[in-house]
C-alpha cells in the first residue's frame, strides 16, 4: 500500500511508515490533530498488536470519562485483554456512548469480507473522506486499503466536494465517504465519467434521490453497509435496492421483529460506564422483515410511529420533508409518553428558507403515506449540522 497525504495548501507527499514501535501491555489512548499522524501512530501499533482506545478527543463527555478512568483498572480487563485489542466508541446519538471492544479476529475477517465484495471493481486506489476514530474509518478506510495490498491510500484532512470528485477521476478509485459527500457530489455542475469506480457508505442513512442523482450525473456505483459499532458490518446493499444482503459469515432472524444477529465481527464485551459481556444473537433496535438471507428495513424501534395499524418511519417523513421547496433540512423526533409508552406525535425540527405552511406538510406525507392523521409540532432553527459521520445533529 502506498499513502499519499494531500496538505491544506493541496501539495501531496507520499509517506513511508516506520513500523518499529515500542508495545505497552497497557491500553493507549492514540490522539491527534491530522489523519497522517493518525496513520502513523495507529497503523504501526495496530501491526504490533498494540491494545488501542480510540474516541474523538473533541466529544467533552469522551474526554472527561477518559481523564477520570483507567481502562486498564476496569473490573473484567484481564478477560478482555485475552481477546481484544481495540475499543471504539459510538456517536451517543441516542444516550452515553457505548464503548465496544474488538479482537484483531473481529476486524480482518470483516476486512476479508469487505475485499470480496468490492473484488470486480479491481480497485487500484482508495480516497477516505471518514474521520479514522469511527469503526468505518479503521475497517474500510485504513485495513481494507492494506489487504487490497497493491493500492493508493489518498486522504486529506478536509476534502472539498470538487477536489474529492477530481481525486475518483482515476480509475478503479474507491471512496469511503459519508451521505453529506453523497448528496454534495450531486449538487457540483461537473460531469465526469467513473463507471469503474465504487462509492462506500455506511455512516447513515443515504436517501434514494441523492443515490440516483450520484449514479446517474457520474455512472458510477453505491454500495452502503449496515451494522454499528458493537456489531460489526450485518448487511449490504447496492444503489436503490430495496431489500440488504447479509454479509458472507452474517446469520439473521428475527425477534419480536426486531433484527437478530450472529457473526464473528460482533464485539464479545462492551463497555457501558462498566465491562459487561456481549452475548449472540444479538438483537438490535432495527424492525425488519426477514426474508432467508435477506432484509427489508423498517426503522429504528425508537424512530418508528404506528398509525391506522402502519408503521410510519422518522427517516422516511424526514426525506418527504426534504423534498418540499425551500426547506434545506429536516430532523424527525417521536415524543413520547411515559405513561401511554407509545408516541403521542412527532416534532419536526426545520432548517429553511421560508416558513412552510403545516397544511404543505401534512399534504407531503399523505400524497406518500395515504390519508393519516399524524399530530406533530413544527420548530425552526438557523443551522442543522453534519457530524464528522455525516448524521444530522442540532446545536
Amino acid at each position: 500500500m502506498i499513502l499519499e497525504y494531500i496538505h491544506s495548501d493541496n501539495s501531496k507527499e507520499e509517506v513511508k511508515l516506520d513500523l518499529d514501535v515500542e508495545v505497552s501491555e497497557d491500553w493507549i489512548n492514540i490522539s491527534t490533530t491530522n489523519k497522517l499522524e493518525f496513520i502513523k501512530k495507529f497503523l504501526p501499533s495496530f501491526s504490533s498488536g498494540q491494545k488501542i482506545v480510540l474516541f474523538d478527543s473533541n466529544h467533552k463527555q469522551l474526554l472527561e470519562f477518559h481523564k477520570e478512568n483507567d481502562i486498564n483498572n476496569f473490573d473484567l480487563i484481564k478477560e478482555v485483554n485475552n481477546h481484544s485489542q481495540l475499543l471504539f466508541f459510538t456517536s451517543g446519538s441516542s444516550g452515553f456512548p457505548v464503548g465496544a471492544f474488538k479482537s484483531r479476529d473481529n476486524l480482518i475477517q470483516e476486512v476479508l469480507v469487505l475485499k470480496e465484495l468490492v473484488k470486480k471493481y479491481n480497485i487500484k486506489k482508495v480516497v477516505v473522506t471518514v474521520p479514522f476514530v469511527h469503526i468505518y474509518g479503521v475497517l474500510a478506510g485504513l485495513l481494507l486499503p492494506l489487504y487490497l495490498k497493491d493500492v493508493k491510500l489518498v486522504v486529506k484532512d478536509d476534502f472539498l466536494p470538487y477536489e474529492l470528485l477530481e481525486e475518483v477521476s482515476e480509475k478503479n478509485t474507491l471512496v469511503i465517504t459519508t451521505p453529506v459527500f453523497i448528496k454534495s457530489l450531486g449538487k457540483l455542475s461537473d460531469t465526469k465519467d467513473l463507471d469503474s469506480s465504487l462509492f462506500i457508505c455506511s455512516t447513515g442513512v443515504i436517501y434514494n434521490e441523492d443515490i440516483l442523482l450520484l449514479e446517474n450525473k457520474y455512472n458510477t456505483n453505491i454500495v452502503q453497509i449496515f451494522g454499528s459499532t458493537e456489531t460489526g458490518g450485518i448487511a449490504y446493499k447496492f444503489s436503490t435496492d430495496m431489500q440488504w444482503t447479509s454479509l458472507d459469515g452474517v446469520q439473521i432472524s428475527t425477534d419480536e421483529d426486531k433484527l437478530a444477529v450472529k457473526s464473528e465481527f460482533i464485539s464479545k464485551y462492551i463497555l457501558n460506564k462498566k465491562i459487561v459481556k456481549f452475548n449472540q444473537p444479538f438483537i438490535t433496535e432495527d424492525i425488519v422483515e426477514v426474508n432467508k438471507n435477506k432484509f427489508s428495513l423498517i426503522g429504528r424501534s425508537n424512530k418508528i410511529i404506528k398509525i391506522a395499524g402502519k408503521r410510519i418511519s422518522a427517516l422516511q417523513i424526514e426525506s418527504i420533508i426534504e423534498n418540499i421547496d425551500g426547506v434545506d433540512k429536516a430532523i424527525v423526533e417521536l415524543v413520547y409518553k411515559k405513561e401511554l409508552l407509545r408516541s403521542e406525535q412527532i416534532k419536526i425540527t426545520l432548517q429553511s428558507e421560508i416558513k412552510i405552511d403545516k397544511k404543505t406538510i401534512k399534504k407531503k406525507i399523505n400524497d406518500y403515506y395515504g390519508v393519516l392523521t399524524i399530530p406533530f409540532s413544527l420548530i425552526y432553527v438557523d443551522k442543522i449540522n453534519y457530524s464528522a459521520v455525516g448524521k444530522k445533529i442540532i446545536f
